[in-house]
C-alpha cells in the first residue's frame, strides 16, 4: 500500500510534536514528513526526536529549511547529517549554493522542484542540472509547485518519467497566489490525476494542505482519489468536484 500521511507543519505550524500527535491515531497515515520550514525550528526537532513515538509510521522524512536566517549552511548541514540514514532529507535547492558539501549525504539529499518564487530547481532543465551535481540524489516531486510552473502539468509529467528512479517522495497540495499551501481544489485534483499514473506504488504520498485538525479525514480522501482517477476524463473531473463540494 503507498504510504500516505501530512507534514507535521501543515497541521500545525512551528509544532511538530503536535503534528505528530494528530497522525499517530489514524490506521490510514503511514507516512510522515517531520517539518522544520524555519531555521530556528530545526535544533529543537532534532533534539528532541528520541522523545517522539514514531513506530506507527513506516515512511518517516525531514524537510529541511526553507530559507537561513539564524543558521549557516555548514551548520545546517552537520545537524542534518546526524538524522537517521534511512529517513530522507527534503531540501530546496536555494539551501545548497556548496553542492560538493552535500554530496556527502548521497542518497539521503531528496531534491524538491521549486514554484516560481525561487530561482532554480523549477524547470526540467534545472532539476537535470541538479542531479548532475547531486548525481546520487533522490527526488520529491511537488505537484503544486509544477502546476504553477506549467497549468497543463506536462512538465510534472516528464520529471515524474525522466526521475523515476529517483522519486522517493510527492507533495500534495493548492498552491495559492503568495506560495501558500492551500487544500486541493477540484481542479488541482483533476490536473494531478494526469501525473498520478506515472508515480511508483511505494513512493509515499505527503500531503500539505493546510487544514484544521477536523478538516484532515477530508483531504485524506482527496489525496488517495488521485491514485483511482476514473479512466473517462469528464467522470474524473465529476469525481474531483463532488470530493470538494
Amino acid at each position: 500500500m503507498r504510504p500516505l500521511g501530512f507534514s507535521t507543519g501543515a497541521l500545525a505550524k512551528g509544532d511538530f510534536r503536535t503534528g505528530v500527535a494528530l497522525q499517530q491515531t489514524n490506521p490510514s497515515l503511514r507516512a510522515i514528513e517531520l517539518s522544520a520550514l524555519r531555521d530556528h525550528e530545526l535544533r529543537p526537532l532534532i533534539s528532541r526526536l528520541d522523545q517522539l513515538d514514531l513506530s506507527h509510521f513506516t515512511y518517516v522524512s525531514v524537510h529541511a529549511p526553507s530559507k537561513l536566517t539564524t543558521l549557516s549552511e555548514r551548520e545546517t548541514f552537520s545537524i542534518l547529517s546526524g538524522l537517521p540514514s534511512n529517513w530522507p532529507i527534503i531540501v530546496h535547492p536555494e539551501l545548497m549554493p556548496t553542492p560538493s558539501l552535500w554530496r556527502r549525504l548521497g542518497r539521503r539529499v531528496c531534491l524538491e522542484n521549486m514554484d516560481n518564487r525561487k530561482s532554480n530547481g523549477r524547470t526540467l532543465r534545472e532539476m537535470r542540472q541538479l542531479f548532475e551535481w547531486l548525481p546520487d540524489a533522490e527526488f520529491c516531486l511537488d505537484l503544486g509547485h509544477a502546476r504553477q510552473v506549467d497549468p497543463t502539468m506536462a512538465t510534472a509529467m516528464r520529471m515524474a518519467q525522466e526521475f523515476s528512479g529517483r522519486l522517493r517522495q510527492l507533495h500534495i497540495s493548492e498552491i495559492g497566489r503568495s506560495g501558500e499551501h492551500l487544500p486541493l481544489s477540484a481542479l488541482a485534483i483533476y490536473a494531478f490525476q494526469l501525473v498520478a499514473p506515472l508515480i511508483p506504488s511505494d513512493c509515499a504520498v505527503i500531503i500539505e494542505s493546510v487544514v484544521e485538525p477536523d478538516g484532515m479525514d477530508r483531504e485524506i480522501r482527496k489525496s488517495a482519489s488521485l491514485f483511482h482517477s476514473a479512466t473517462v476524463p469528464e467522470r474524473s473531473f465529476e469525481t474531483a468536484l463532488a470530493l470538494t463540494a
